[in-house]
């Protein structure tokens, strides 16, 4: 977090109906869930930034965020994406700044590949499964490739000694990311940094983490991905060099836990 970025914590009454906002949409039936099925959905909403030119996903716009198992706000409008950008800058002074080759999956607008080019002199891929995706890609200047986490195609390849990162974009297979592990350990990047909503790491008896981990299960967002990486490493086929949560998060969840390992 930078000095430069300001927030309070929420007062109890504040809190209160942050809390009672979380149960009512924990509630509502009609709340949509991720998976195959939500394709059509993303290929609308990137539709929508392709035309606009505006980089920023639309999912960044609440003003209450959680940092160490608070809630808080702030009147900086780019808090949540600003507090992103940390940890990828840190993941990327730690992991990632000697590869050649950086790839990121579910890249979607490509926000997180332009942020890296300020601070990365490597070549950037952007790989998503939607044609809008690709296209802003492309036109931002990066390569670009239809890339489906359910059906990998393992045709593409990946460039000795590179690095692959996903951001809040593997979170949408649910229980069904197998086949893309399967995909990196048979590809063998270098390193593969995960920065996303892992409920293993959160902590069930405390509330907002309660209340993240239902939201979670919700949504049906990924789900024992952490546990099938610590099986693989057993096995030998992997390395995890970390996993923690970042103490960074959104209204709704507490998502952007990080999950750093690398093939054998």
């Amino acid at each position: 977090m930078t000095k430069k970025m300001k927030y309070r914590l929420l007062n109890k009454k504040e809190e209160d109906e942050v809390i009672i906002k979380i149960l009512d949409t924990l509630l509502d039936p009609s709340l949509p869930f991720s998976g195959s099925h939500r394709k059509a959905q993303w290929e609308k909403g990137w539709s929508e930034n392709l035309k606009s030119g505006d980089l920023i996903p639309k999912y960044f716009k609440y003003n209450i965020f959680r940092i160490n198992q608070r809630f808080v706000t702030s009147d900086d409008k780019k808090f949540e994406q600003k507090s992103l950008y940390s940890i990828v800058d840190e993941m990327y002074w730690k992991y990632l700044s000697e590869a050649k080759d950086i790839y990121e999956f579910g890249c979607g607008t490509g926000h997180n590949l332009k942020h890296l080019q300020k601070i990365s002199k490597a070549k950037l891929h952007g790989f998503d499964w939607t044609q809008s995706s690709n296209k802003i890609i492309k036109g931002l200047g990066f390569d670009g490739q239809n890339f489906d986490f359910f059906e990998p195609n393992y045709s593409i390849g990946l460039a000795e000694d590179s690095a692959v990162i996903t951001v809040a974009a593997l979170e949408q297979t649910g229980t069904r990311f197998e086949r893309f592990i399967s995909y990196l350990i048979r590809n063998k990047p270098k390193v593969v940094v995960n920065i996303e909503p892992i409920p293993e790491l959160l902590d069930p008896t405390n509330l907002l983490d309660y209340l993240s981990i239902k939201y979670m299960h919700k949504r049906k967002y990924l789900n024992g991905f952490l546990d099938v990486l610590k099986g693989l490493e057993k096995q030998g086929k992997i390395k995890i060099h970390e996993a923690r949560r970042s103490g960074v998060g959104s209204l709704y969840i507490d998502g952007y836990s990080i999950i750093v390992w690398s093939p054998l």
